[in-house]
């Protein structure tokens, strides 16, 4: 999404657009498959650009527990200040960009990917009450019941049956 902010006045400006499924062209293609809804807020005040964006679609994911899909809304928010000059600023801050005098457009495409990447969480679980998978026979807990006999058998904690057993 790029933005001109040659001839952007002063004060504040609201934008929106549409990104196309799979027009971002990153790995994370298969959890974004719907169309992503970005809204802009831009503040000019001399010479600077406060960005404030909105990012909302809808994500497909796989349960890491039961290896169920399912799909969730997404809805995430950043904000950049886009700093005018020819000299950093004294703040070590990821959301300051400096830009030059001269330039024509802001291009927000790798803020969205990037803020797209690291908003997913690690570990997707389709409910926080999933039971996940039964470890011996595979079957879904949150479907069926364990068919295991009996619970599997681990030597590594025989030692602590026999400390147990001691006192």
């Amino acid at each position: 999404m790029k933005i001109p902010i040659l001839h952007l006045e002063e004060g504040n400006h609201h934008l929106e657009d549409l990104i196309k499924k799979g027009s971002l062209h990153f790995y994370r293609d298969e959890v974004y498959y719907n169309d992503i809804r970005i809204r802009v807020d831009l503040n000019k005040f001399d010479k600077n650009i406060s960005c404030r964006a909105e990012i909302s679609t809808r994500i497909h994911l796989s349960c890491d527990r039961c290896l169920a899909e399912f799909d969730r809304d997404f809805r995430e928010n950043f904000e950049i200040l886009f700093y005018v000059g020819q000299k950093e600023l004294a703040i070590d801050e990821d959301s300051v960009v400096l830009i030059s005098p001269e330039l024509k457009e802001i291009d927000l495409t790798p803020y969205i990917q990037e803020t797209l990447l690291l908003s997913v969480p690690m570990k997707f679980v389709c409910r926080t009450d999933c039971k996940g998978i039964c470890a011996g026979c595979g079957v879904d807990l949150n479907q069926e019941t364990c068919r295991c006999n009996e619970k599997p058998y681990d030597s590594r904690w025989e030692k602590l049956k026999d400390f147990k057993k001691s006192k």
